[in-house]
């Protein structure tokens, strides 16, 4: 019984932490509006080894990964994102005149549409016997908040304000079926809030849709150790649904489909599924070399659309995204026996890979990444994690339609970001 309130009084920590945290997920930090940044431990290594355990963290990505520490563990990581991206319109296509956009025209540049943000994320995870472990993740996947420095900017009949708010709770259970053959189940729930704004007329009349919802979907994995000091992880993450029911109001009418007023709208969008394998190889004893590649379907989201019930008006947005990649490759070493030391490289493909599919909204484009990471044993139960990223994205175009005029605006987007991360695990 006093093993059992541990448990609770952790996961409820670990519940109330990212919790808190939660309304301040709202950047992201991965290809298109993913939030990467999971576990303190594996930003460290440039998300190299995610899926192959090591620490329990590597439940996001796979769930056997609950039996990779043998009793009660616990960890949470909390990160901080600082993002910059900047969008200048650079060219315009209308019925009443196109062409170029001068460079340095007043009102062509957003000034930086990105918001600085934390991000939280908690495990827990118990061995239930010999074969059986039972898991808890609380994440934040998805994630994005823009809102331009100059919200009256040419661009801003594009959009004026993207946040999307999630929180998942994912229960687990792994289970060891043969000698270093273990696999893994788990269940997602998640709560969502969606916020998008735009210039409906170009003149400051905005637009403004506000909605949430409630998502279901699944996680399976599998970690197998072939031979000693190697294992080999796959993990899935399903794709999700999202209808956020809420409210549409605008000033103007978006002629002929919806009038002028405030209606109850609902705002739907598809998550993608994610797909992990990764590796871990024990080099010396010391040392570790990691691998990740890991597949993310955008495809599925190829369009934002929403309806307005009282109306009877819908506006698509269009999104067409391809899907993305991500491979990196990283090491751990034992500096010491309460040091361990971590660095790792990634490069990105993004979903965005078209002028025409990429948003002013939610700025992306290749990245490459380059991450440092340490921990510190504090005591036999107590480990204290830090890491650093930097990402590098690709400048980008973008060729975007408004959603409510019949105006076409180009452009050139800048971005790069920065994110430190602590975390604290523990085991008993």
């Amino acid at each position: 019984m006093r093993n059992i309130r541990i448990i609770e009084n952790k996961f409820l920590l670990a519940g109330a932490s990212v919790l808190a945290l939660g309304a301040l997920s709202n950047a992201a930090s991965a290809g298109g509006f993913a939030i990467g940044e999971q576990s303190t431990v594996f930003m460290g290594s440039a998300s190299a080894g995610v899926a192959a355990g090591g620490s329990i963290g590597s439940m996001y990505w796979n769930p056997a990964a609950a039996s990779s520490l043998p009793g009660t563990n616990t960890e949470s990581s909390y990160t901080l994102i600082l993002p910059r991206s900047t969008s200048t319109v650079t060219g315009i296509e209308s019925p009443l005149g196109s062409g170029p956009i001068p460079a340095g025209t007043p009102g062509a540049s957003s000034g930086n549409v990105a918001i600085d943000a934390a991000t939280g994320a908690s495990y827990g995870s118990y061995q239930v016997s010999r074969d059986l472990w039972l898991g808890m993740a609380l994440n934040s996947p998805f994630g994005l908040a823009t809102k331009p420095d100059n919200p009256s900017y040419m661009g801003s009949i594009l959009g004026v304000t993207t946040k999307l708010i999630t929180m998942d709770a994912n229960p687990t259970v792994a289970y060891k079926i043969a000698p270093g053959v273990t696999i893994g189940a788990g269940l997602q729930i998640m709560w969502a809030q969606g916020k998008l704004q735009f210039n409906e007329d170009g003149q400051g009349s905005i637009a403004q849709f506000l909605g949430t919802d409630w998502a279901f979907g699944g996680t399976a994995g599998i970690m197998i150790e072939p031979a000693k000091g190697t294992t080999i992880g796959l993990g899935y993450r399903s794709g999700m649904d999202l209808n956020l029911g809420g409210n549409f109001r605008q000033p103007l009418a978006i002629a002929p489909t919806i009038p002028a007023g405030s209606y109850n709208a609902t705002g739907s969008l598809k998550l993608p599924d994610l797909v992990t394998a990764s590796f871990r190889q024990e080099v010396t004893p010391q040392t570790r070399l990691l691998g990740t590649v890991e597949w993310t379907n955008w495809s599925r989201f190829q369009s934002l659309d929403l309806v307005s019930d009282g109306a009877g008006g819908k506006l698509s947005i269009p999104a067409n995204w391809s899907n993305g990649w991500f491979f990196s490759l990283g090491g751990e070493y034992d500096y010491s026996p309460v040091i361990t030391l971590r660095t790792g490289v990634a490069y990105e493909l993004s979903p965005e890979d078209d002028a025409t599919k990429r948003f002013t909204t939610i700025p992306d484009n290749n990245r490459v990444w380059l991450n440092f990471g340490a921990s510190y044993k504090w005591s036999e139960t107590i480990t204290l994690d830090f890491a650093y990223s930097h990402i590098f994205v690709q400048d980008g175009a973008f060729e975007r339609a408004s959603p409510t005029l019949p105006v076409t605006l180009t452009g050139e987007q800048v971005s790069s970001a920065d994110l430190i991360s602590v975390g604290l695990r523990s085991q008993w």
